[in-house]
């Protein structure tokens, strides 16, 4: 399990709680990222997301973006998202629409 080809790390803190993610964000390992985010994550505390530099993303890390985004909101709880991406990654999320989900 140390050999993924992109990283998902869950911290709780006593005021919130932090997930990052790094690596491959793209559709070929979506659903085992995903598993990961059911697994650490619980809505008990307000979450912010970091977003740290990954080597490729696709739309479907920004679905899971969003839902994560809509489940916390839903249970009344905090999201802030940040992300640290290089400029053609920047770029394609503006041109898809997509650059209100990492703001």
């Amino acid at each position: 399990m140390d050999n993924l080809p992109y990283k998902v790390i869950y911290d709780e803190l006593p005021e919130k709680a932090i997930i990052r993610f790094s690596g491959q964000l793209i559709i070929n390992f979506i659903e085992s990222i995903t598993e990961v985010v059911k697994e650490r994550v619980k809505t008990s505390k307000n979450l912010e997301i970091q977003v740290d530099n990954p080597d490729s993303m696709d739309v479907t890390f920004i679905q899971l973006l969003l839902a994560l985004k809509n489940t916390f909101e839903t249970a009344g709880k905090e999201v802030s998202v940040s992300a640290e991406l290089k400029d053609e990654l920047r770029t394609l999320i503006d041109n898809s629409g997509f650059n209100y989900v990492l703001n």
